[in-house]
């Protein structure tokens, strides 16, 4: 079962938050038969392209969509409506951001493994921690998202995860999934799919399944 609010937050732009959001609302649509709505606060708007997309491709609707800002976020999330959210955060310090680490069950951090986007992190770290005392439920699981597949960057991968797992806590914990950057990611939402619409055998199918069975465990 989905926490009734889970929201994909970072500051900064890049990490792949709309692309998790998508793919983890189509697992909980598609393989667990979940009534899915997708909050999307971000400006641009990239999963109302892909829904867009997707009608135009005459694909059955996986998940339903808004857009909120502002107060009328904050009015939706404390309605009897937010049942089976994710939330999808843009890539800023926003009012929405705030509004979502204040309200959610779990939130979901995807950080690339590059040095500024641990910095960021760091401060992604604050946030939560300031979230936490007003939102005690609040848990947080960090992703490592969008990894180069190359063999030789191992090392690199592995200190990353050793540095974060520095950061856990009893709330703060660090995915044992790594997402990695496979072209399946790209062609399927610019096709308004999902990778869960492909073959069980593919790989980016199979990390989008591992990482859903640890965050709606």
């Amino acid at each position: 079962m989905i926490p009734n609010i889970l929201s994909i937050v970072n500051e900064k732009g890049g990490s792949g938050k709309s692309t998790l959001a998508i793919n983890l609302a189509m697992y909980q649509s598609i393989i667990n038969k979940q009534d899915i709505t997708i909050v999307d606060t971000d400006p641009q708007k990239s999963i109302a392209t892909f829904q867009l997309i997707r009608n135009e491709e005459n694909l059955p609707r996986a998940f339903k969509y808004i857009y909120k800002q502002g107060e009328d976020l904050k009015t939706y999330l404390n309605s009897k409506e937010n049942k089976n959210l994710i939330i999808d955060t843009g890539g800023r310090d926003a009012k929405e951001m705030r509004i979502a680490l204040i309200n959610s069950d779990i939130v979901v951090i995807p950080t690339t493994p590059s040095q500024f986007d641990l910095s960021v992190l760091d401060i992604m770290i604050d946030r939560v921690k300031m979230a936490k005392e007003i939102n005690e439920k609040l848990q947080v699981i960090i992703v490592i998202n969008r990894v180069n597949p190359n063999p030789f960057l191992t090392k690199k991968i592995d200190d990353i995860k050793t540095y974060i797992k520095e950061l856990e806590c009893n709330y703060i914990k660090l995915a044992n999934t790594i997402i990695y950057e496979r072209e399946r990611y790209k062609n399927s939402i610019s096709n308004g799919q999902s990778v869960i619409e492909a073959d069980t055998q593919d790989k980016a199918y199979q990390e989008i399944q591992n990482l859903s069975l640890e965050i709606f465990k």
